[in-house]
């Protein structure tokens, strides 16, 4: 006989035949002393180790003492009719009829579906074994898909993932309002250089020749189109100092060449 299994409900009354006089519960594994008491095995063990002196222990019943090797023995007939006697599932208060002899009950509490077992998902909750697919359906620990980026979290996590963590759910630009972004877009969408975002602000394409206007995007066209004469006076001047430039430096190798010259010329 395996352990023995808690919360055992019989059909009937049981015999006091049948109850350990030790753990005061039905007989398993029973042995029985030469002065006839029946025991569990683990229990009257236990007593056994405990107070046994020069091989000899005491009868927890009549407390006659016995020999440990000699006058204690397995009682294989009685155990048999301990696993004869009939028991009830002890869900039956939940809905389970199952009724059979105690050596078939362990085998039926291990696949009865109205046993209680904790969620597959760890949720914490404990449910019916006929109602755990039921359960999986709706548990807030169950994995799922975000529908946007098909990353696995739990269904509990799922609202907090898509509006603050998932890049590629969609989102509505601060600036100009325009919804469907992907998360990961927007930085691109409002980028000064490369965006599309007609509310960013956005400086002038003139403004590496010295134009300091800034405006939204949708605004620039109107600021090319309304001082056309004003970048091209910028565009004059940078090509005049460049030009400047350009004379200064040749003066300058000019100059070093003439040097160099008469470096060679007096060596």
């Amino acid at each position: 006989m395996s352990g023995r299994p808690d919360d055992i409900d019989f059909e009937e009354e049981i015999d006091r035949k049948y109850i350990c006089p030790i753990c005061l519960a039905v007989l398993w594994d029973p042995v029985q002393t030469s002065c006839g008491h029946r025991f569990c095995k683990l229990c009257l063990g236990g007593l056994v180790r405990g107070s046994s002196r020069f091989g000899m222990s005491r009868c927890p019943v009549d407390k006659k003492f016995f020999s440990v090797t000699a006058d204690l023995f397995e009682d294989n007939a009685f155990k048999r009719e301990v696993l004869s006697l009939r028991v009830k599932c002890n869900n039956h208060n939940i809905g389970c009829n199952w009724k059979g002899e105690l050596r078939d009950y362990q085998g039926h509490i291990g696949s009865c579906s109205y046993s209680q077992e904790n969620c597959v998902y760890g949720c914490g909750i404990r449910v019916k074994r006929l109602e755990h697919d039921d359960h999986k359906q709706v548990c807030h620990q169950r994995p799922v898909n975000c529908e946007h980026c098909d990353e696995q979290i739990f269904y509990a996590d799922l609202t907090k993932h898509q509006v603050l963590m998932c890049e590629h759910f969609p989102v509505q630009c601060t600036l100009c309002g325009q919804t469907g972004i992907k998360r990961k877009d927007i930085s691109s969408h409002i980028d000064v250089n490369t965006g599309d975002c007609p509310q960013t602000i956005i400086p002038c394409k003139y403004a590496s020749y010295g134009c300091q206007f800034q405006d939204k995007r949708r605004c620039m066209s109107d600021h090319y189109t309304a001082d056309p004469d004003h970048h091209i006076l910028l565009l004059v001047q940078h090509n005049a100092s460049q030009d400047r430039k350009i004379a200064e430096l040749t003066s300058q190798m000019e100059k070093l060449m003439s040097i160099a010259k008469n470096v060679v010329k007096n060596s």
